[in-house]
């Protein structure tokens, strides 16, 4: 098996890595400026050129991003068809290489196609729920939601059993080689999730099932600090003797209409190779090699509070909700120990492929500089080909904020105002018509 990793990997160095940031800088700087509707545009025309920034291995990333810039730019039903597009995709892409076993996660990532991240294809359903909401179904935005758990629930037994699958598989391979702790987890539950499964209940007169997903947010808080650093909203603040338990949430004033706001803030953190040094039990040069593998970097992200005004009047601060930059990099880690071990056992099988053909021409030659001089040609040809998988989606925000004020209903102007510290760095209006007895939901996007 080892003699055939030679061949394979030699011939890795002629696919090309990962498609380079740069490309991106177009719809980056309209995403900036808050031009959705152009970052689409510009998506839209580059995948018809010769050179698509979107190659068919990187189909999902496309529907992926393509879905999110819809969403932002209320085009919500081709939003809602890209993301679920991008979902199946994922679900085919994960089954078939569940199917395949221990043996493909062997191949370097860069050379497959992209099968997407456990946090896209969580919150997916997040931005769709969203959308179905939009569109006028609350049954569906109820489907997405109850999708975003269950899946989050699912990932850690996933990944245990991969891990433990490749442990045995390649537990020759691995003989005398300390393997890296794996980070431990904790996230298992979305408040974002569960808040928009809240107010999706309460539109749907459903005050039991409401209550109990603000008792799964509150769980959330409670179980899940490096996520949930912040303190709970003050409206999601439950009150009241055990079982009957309630929110200003769900309590809302006769005749008033309850305008809730969700605004999504920044850009969640970015992929870029880290380098990690590894000692190896060879010799001829082959004790040591480098691991490069994909590592989350936080992007800027300036809003530090967010105001609600209405009709020019009454003031309403906005709560953090959900950090989803520290979300992403929480459920991240999960794929971040299976990588770390894959790519761990892709090194030494291939070093010990190396290690073998040094050894030959050593005993060849009579000579330990043949097969030093042997192995470092293979070490130079296989290094080439370790390169960090850093494909992601680009577009998913950096933080989820929510506030609510209780109005006369009628139609009303909503200024949302962004501050980075007392600056103020961005505002936009809305004018709604806001009813009594409905759902009245307003989104503000400030991706700075």
């Amino acid at each position: 098996m080892k003699n055939s990793f030679i061949g394979a990997f030699l011939l890795l160095l002629c696919v090309s890595c990962a498609t380079n940031g740069r490309v991106y800088s177009g719809i980056d700087n309209s995403v900036q400026i808050s031009d959705f509707e152009k970052g689409v545009a510009l998506i839209d025309n580059a995948q018809k050129s010769k050179k698509p920034i979107y190659p068919p291995k990187n189909e999902i990333l496309l529907y992926l991003d393509k879905g999110l810039l819809e969403h932002y730019a209320d085009m919500y039903q081709a939003s809602s068809n890209d993301l679920a597009r991008a979902e199946r995709l994922i679900e085919d892409a994960v089954t078939k290489s569940l199917s395949e076993g221990a043996a493909s996660y062997i191949l370097n990532d860069n050379v497959k196609s992209y099968v997407g991240e456990d946090y896209e294809n969580i919150y997916i359903n997040v931005f769709n729920a969203l959308n179905y909401y939009h569109t006028g179904s609350i049954d569906g935005a109820l489907v997405e939601v109850r999708k975003t758990n269950e899946k989050l629930r699912a990932l850690s037994s996933e990944y245990d059993k991969i891990n433990q699958e490749m442990k045995n598989k390649y537990k020759s391979d691995l003989s005398g080689i300390k393997l890296p702790d794996a980070k431990p987890v904790n996230f298992t539950n979305s408040a974002l999730a569960d808040y928009l499964g809240a107010l999706f209940y309460r539109a749907d007169g459903a005050y039991d099932d409401a209550r109990i997903n603000l008792l799964q947010l509150r769980s959330a808080f409670l179980t899940e600090p490096g996520v949930y650093y912040n303190q709970i909203p003050r409206d999601l603040v439950l009150s009241g003797g055990e079982g009957d338990e309630t929110a200003e949430e769900l309590q809302i004033q006769k005749k008033k209409a309850r305008v809730n706001l969700v605004c999504f803030t920044g850009l969640s953190p970015i992929k870029k190779e880290e380098v990690i040094p590894f000692m190896l039990p060879f010799k001829y040069g082959l004790d040591y090699a480098y691991l490069r593998l994909p590592a989350l970097s936080p992007r800027k992200d300036t809003i530090s509070s967010i105001e609600m005004t209405i009709d020019g009047g009454g003031r309403v601060k906005l709560d953090l909700l959900e950090d989803v930059g520290k979300a992403v990099q929480e459920t991240y880690k999960m794929k971040y120990n299976s990588v770390l071990l894959k790519t761990l056992i892709r090194l030494v099988v291939k070093y010990a492929s190396v290690y073998v053909l040094a050894e030959a021409a050593a005993q060849g030659s009579g000579s330990e500089s043949a097969g030093t001089l042997t192995a470092l040609a293979a070490k130079v040809a296989f290094d080439a080909t370790e390169r960090a998988d850093t494909r992601m989606e680009r577009y998913l925000p950096a933080k989820a904020w929510i506030g609510a004020v209780n109005i006369e209903p009628g139609s009303h102007t909503i200024k949302i105002n962004y501050y980075s510290e007392a600056k103020l760095i961005a505002s936009e209006e809305k004018v709604i018509n806001a009813a009594e007895g409905r759902l009245n939901l307003v989104e503000g996007i400030c991706l700075k």
